[in-house]
Order: C-alpha cells, then sequence, then structure tokens
C-alpha cells in the first residue's frame, strides 16, 4: 500500500493514468470494431471512427478518403463527432513525450495545486493537436489528397525530409525549454497555460510532418499509431536528439520508398 501511494503522489501520475487509460480504450475499441466488421463485411473495421460509436450514422458522408484513412471533409456535425477520437489520438501519441515538461509542472507548483496545473498544461498542450489535427485533416479531405495511390509515399517522403533540417532540430530543442512558474492565483494558471501552449508549438513544430502521415497512412491502426508514439518519445528523451532524427529520417524515407513502389505495382 505504501509503494502505492508513493506511486500515486508522482508529480506525473495523473498523466501516465490518463495514457494508460486512453491505450486501453483505444485497443478495446479496435478489437471489438474489428470483430463486428469481420461478421458484418463493414469497411469499418480499419476505419477511423470506431470509438465514435453515437455518431457513425451522421459520419458516413463525411469522410473521405479511402478505409482507414482519418480525413475530414463533410459538415460540422462530422467534425464534432471527430474531435473526442483526435483528443484521443493526441493523448495516446503525444502525452508520453511530454512527460518531463509535465513533472517541471508538477514540482514547481504548489503541493495543493499540482493535479491542477498538470491538468491544465496537459489540456492546453492537446488543444494545440486537436486544432492542428482538425486543419490539416479538413485541408486533405477538402482536397481528395489521400484518394492519390501515392499520397502515403509523399507524406513519407515529406517526413523524412523534415527530419534532417535545422528547422527541425531547433524545433526539438525548444520542446525542452522551461518557463517560470507563478506559485498561485489566476497568474499561476496563466502561466500553465501559457508554458502549455508554447510547449505545444515546439512540440507541434517538431512533429507535424511525422503526424501528418496519419492522414494517408491509415490510422488509427494500432501498430502505426504506436510506432509514432515510439519514435517521437524515444526522439524527445534522448540524449543525441540529432542522431536520433537523422536515424528516424533514414527510416522514414526508407518507408516511403517502400510505399511508393507498392503504389506502383
Amino acid at each position: 500500500m505504501a509503494a502505492l501511494a508513493r506511486i500515486a503522489r508522482r508529480p506525473t501520475f495523473l498523466a501516465e493514468s490518463g495514457v494508460v487509460l486512453v491505450w486501453g480504450v483505444l485497443t478495446l475499441g479496435s478489437v471489438l470494431s474489428t470483430g463486428s466488421a469481420s461478421a458484418s463485411g463493414s469497411p469499418w473495421s480499419s476505419g477511423p471512427l470506431w470509438i465514435c460509436a453515437t455518431g457513425m450514422a451522421k459520419m458516413g458522408s463525411g469522410v473521405s478518403g479511402h478505409a482507414g484513412h482519418l480525413v475530414l471533409a463533410g459538415p460540422s456535425t462530422s467534425l464534432a463527432a471527430t474531435l473526442p477520437m483526435l483528443a484521443l489520438m493526441a493523448m495516446a501519441m503525444m502525452v508520453p513525450s511530454a512527460m518531463p515538461m509535465i513533472q517541471y509542472v508538477g514540482l514547481n507548483s504548489l503541493y495543493w495545486r499540482r493535479r491542477r496545473a498538470v491538468l491544465e498544461f496537459v489540456v492546453v498542450f492537446l488543444a494545440v493537436w486537436v486544432a492542428y489535427s482538425v486543419v490539416v485533416l479538413g485541408a486533405v479531405g477538402s482536397s481528395g489528397a489521400a484518394a492519390s495511390p501515392l499520397a502515403a509515399a509523399a507524406a513519407l517522403a515529406l517526413a523524412a525530409l523534415w527530419q534532417l533540417t535545422p528547422a527541425k532540430h531547433r524545433a526539438l530543442q525548444a520542446c525542452h525549454r522551461t518557463r517560470p512558474l507563478p506559485p498561485k492565483g489566476w497568474r499561476a494558471t496563466a502561466g500553465v497555460a501559457d508554458f502549455g501552449l508554447h510547449n505545444g508549438a515546439a512540440c507541434l513544430a517538431s512533429c507535424w510532418a511525422l503526424m501528418l502521415t496519419t492522414a494517408f497512412v491509415g490510422l488509427p491502426k494500432l501498430a502505426w499509431m504506436a510506432a509514432l508514439t515510439g519514435l517521437i518519445t524515444a526522439e524527445r528523451l534522448s540524449l543525441k536528439p540529432r542522431r536520433d532524427s537523422r536515424r528516424i529520417g533514414i527510416a522514414l524515407g526508407a518507408a516511403a520508398l517502400a510505399a511508393a513502389a507498392l503504389a506502383l505495382l
């Protein structure tokens, strides 16, 4: 019991529990949707919106692209139904890499408002990624780019090139910058929100190209989600980020060539 109490007092416990819970929900939803789709012959077995069961009927006409591509191209009702899925994906994939900053927020906040500060940071951090997803997926859906057989290869190639740029390295460095946090009152809330916004923006600048591939490669497929999460987290926590960024770029380049070959066959 004492060990469990120590774990629960960890500054990152709330975020860690949330990530574990979200991965559990995504895994369960994927298993259940795959089973039901296999029985019914539905194309939604690898589709993007199985978690939004209540909005599924409305979303059929609001999604474009091949099965498995998360692309918005419908009315506002489709967007509203998709937001929970986008938030879950952002929580599962991006929050693990932000754990050092979440720990910083917890340790540099007064003990009585530690969990509140962590929640404030996570909410603002996720809002940055949800906004990016809405804008990018909407644009991709409107252009019909995901329908191209070479779209996945192009997205992977773009991500590979971005990994090798100086701008990518500068953005990755910005992900580690901290800010002083006021101790209490509305200034404390504003300070944590400002830190979450700037850290989320730095993370977005670093990983936007990697996450763009989700619109083409076919999320949510748990294997691809887990692979991206692992790459992003390893790069963010690496002691030699420039080296690891280059290695990830080379791997993405190889994946782009493989995707292009499959598209042309």
